[in-house]
This record gives C-alpha cells, sequence and structure tokens, in this order.
C-alpha cells in the first residue's frame, strides 16, 4: 500500500514540477489523467515485481525496469492526452 501511495506522490510532484508542461496552464481533468496514467504505470511495475519475487517469470529486477521504461514510453506516446515537444 505505501508503494501505491508512492506512486500518487511522485505522479503530484511530477505535475507540480512542470516536467508535463505547465501546471497553471493544465486543467484540472488534464492534470488528473496524467495522474492516473501515472499510477497505472506504476501499479504494472508493482505487480511485475511482486511476480518476480513469487518465482514467475525469467531474468532480474534489471529487466524489470528495462521492460517498464519500454512500456512507459508505448503507452505514453500512444494514450498521451497532452503532446509535449521536447
Amino acid at each position: 500500500m505505501l508503494a501505491v501511495i508512492f506512486c500518487f506522490g511522485e505522479a503530484v510532484v511530477a505535475i507540480w514540477y512542470g516536467t508535463y508542461g505547465q501546471a497553471s496552464e493544465m486543467s484540472v481533468a488534464t492534470m488528473a489523467l496524467i495522474i492516473g496514467q501515472l499510477m497505472g504505470a506504476g501499479l504494472i511495475v508493482i505487480l511485475l515485481d511482486e511476480m518476480l519475487r513469487k518465482g514467475y517469470g525469467l531474468g532480474s529486477g534489471i529487466s524489470l525496469f528495462i521492460v517498464a521504461n519500454t512500456s512507459e514510453t508505448i503507452f505514453w506516446s500512444a494514450f498521451s492526452p497532452v503532446t509535449m515537444s521536447s
């Protein structure tokens, strides 16, 4: 449960400090969608970590983070409500 709270906290901090654009220029709905996306990705990583700890899957925790990063990029690019150019 603490990991879920950390996911929420990190998502709020990411929005607060402008990682996905100026917070003052976003609507509440956009912020909620971004927080939902980040929490969803965090929950998937938590569940994958639990599966690895119980002996399911191949590899170590490092491969989990590589897959999580790639998955985050794919999902963020596919379902992002706000597109940012870097």
